[in-house]
């Protein structure tokens, strides 16, 4: 029995994937994203539907807009083990991957005073994956998780200098999980990989409504004012896992994980997964040549608390996990000149606090706070425009100083090359 608890009590975990300063995704635009993300009180272009709705409104004199593109992740991490397990000595590096981010907006003008903006974005995601000998791959092995948002928005002029936008957030989500089920041979004495878990979550199934809105100030002499807010989106995940026997070589320890793992089944589980609130306030500056911008933000991660696991079918497996996150701020810097009529150039800087205790580190998320350093290039024609922006995103070494709540202590180091592109249309 205690091999099939092994084995299912990992299949709702995987949402935790979602909360982690590395795991929520702002690449929501080449020219915001190259300025740092400092964008709420700048919001003139459509990527002000994630950071700030209520700028559209002031885009009316553009008329319709289209803008699409992409952003290119290659994340890296690194692990350092410590006794008592996986021992002194011991490093891991993840599997080189690559991830595609994509954005899409569509802004129309209704009149002079307002606007309706849709948007589609993917604002939590990334995944870990580590070789097939890892010493953690009991704990997981590799993990993808996507989420994609579609986004509604209006926009409203209330006065010539004041605006105020709000949007609906539909939120689908899909995981997938590949693990290895551990066993203590009784013969050796050894724990040894007796089958694999392949564990996802259909995104059709797993989805969450909620909200966001934000005002944006012209206070004159080049100063604009921006705040936001986005609600929590509480997704309901509806999980399936699927197992494969390993030959250990023993039969008779073979018969016996045979008589124990859920073989051929398929165990059904399910879960709530609140993804967190976030409030962003920022103050900027402009004139024909400049803008420059800065930004507080702060994301509510203390919502994910705990995680309760319910699985249809076997209720002795249902659980309980602490995870005891903290809410976590996040500051950004951004500047723009622009040299010409045509060329532009962006620099930015943000510093993101992690929510992650340090005992809730795992091979699934060893999070840590990070910096990000960014720069772009943009050309603006009379109707199309093309950016580009490059950002590193850094952290230091972070240990989990014999405090693991899966007994998988050591420290973890991440750090990710990203670029992206946005091309836009105005007609």
């Amino acid at each position: 029995m205690r091999i099939k608890l092994a084995a299912v009590a990992v299949l709702l975990m995987v949402p935790s994937l979602s909360f982690g300063a590395g795991f929520a995704l702002f690449e929501t635009g080449a020219r915001s994203w190259a300025m740092g993300g400092a964008f709420v009180a700048v919001a003139d272009d459509p990527a002000a539907m994630f950071w700030n709705p209520a700028g559209l409104a002031f885009q009316t004199h553009e008329g319709s807009q289209f803008m699409l593109g992409v952003t290119f992740i290659q994340p890296e991490q690194d692990f350092e083990g410590v006794s008592p397990y996986p021992g002194d000595g011991y490093t891991a590096s993840q599997v080189n991957q690559e991830f595609y981010v994509p954005h899409l907006y569509i802004v129309a003008p209704l009149g002079d005073r307002a606007s309706f903006g849709f948007s589609i974005l993917a604002p939590f995601g990334l995944g870990t994956w580590w070789e097939d000998d890892f010493a953690g791959r009991f704990i997981s092995r590799r993990v993808d998780l996507e989420t994609i948002d579609f986004s509604p928005n209006l926009a409203f002029k209330l006065t010539n200098y004041l605006s105020l936008g709000i949007g609906v957030d539909y939120r689908i989500s899909t995981i997938d999980l590949q693990r290895d089920v551990p066993l203590v041979d009784p013969f050796a004495q050894e724990v040894v990989p007796v089958a694999g878990a392949h564990i996802y979550a259909d995104g059709s199934d797993n989805d969450g409504w909620g909200w966001h809105a934000g005002f944006l100030a012209d206070l004159g002499k080049g100063f604009s004012f921006g705040a936001s807010y986005r609600s929590e989106v509480t997704v309901q995940y509806d999980g399936q896992a699927e197992f494969t026997q390993y030959a250990t070589g023993n039969p008779y320890l073979d018969e016996l994980v045979e008589a124990q793992i859920p073989v051929g089944e398929t165990v059904r589980g399910t879960t709530e997964i609140t993804y967190p609130d976030m409030w962003a306030v920022g103050l900027a500056w402009s004139n024909e040549k400049w803008t420059l911008s800065g930004q507080w933000s702060t994301m509510g991660w203390s919502v994910y608390d705990e995680l309760n696991l319910v699985f249809l079918g076997y209720p002795e497996f249902n659980e309980t996990l602490v995870e005891n996150y903290e809410d976590a701020d996040h500051y950004h810097a951004g500047l723009e000149f622009r040299a010409t009529r045509h060329w532009r150039f962006q620099l930015g800087y943000e510093y993101d606090e992690t929510p992650q205790p340090i005992e809730s580190m795992t091979p699934l998320l060893g999070d840590a706070d990070r910096e990000v350093y960014t720069l772009g290039i943009g050309w603006q024609g009379k109707s199309f425009w093309l950016d580009l922006g490059a950002q590193l995103v850094t952290t230091d070494w972070r240990s989990t100083e014999g405090t693991s709540i899966v007994g998988f202590d050591g420290r973890y180091k991440a750090e990710s090359p990203l670029f992206a592109t946005s091309l836009g249309w105005k007609f």
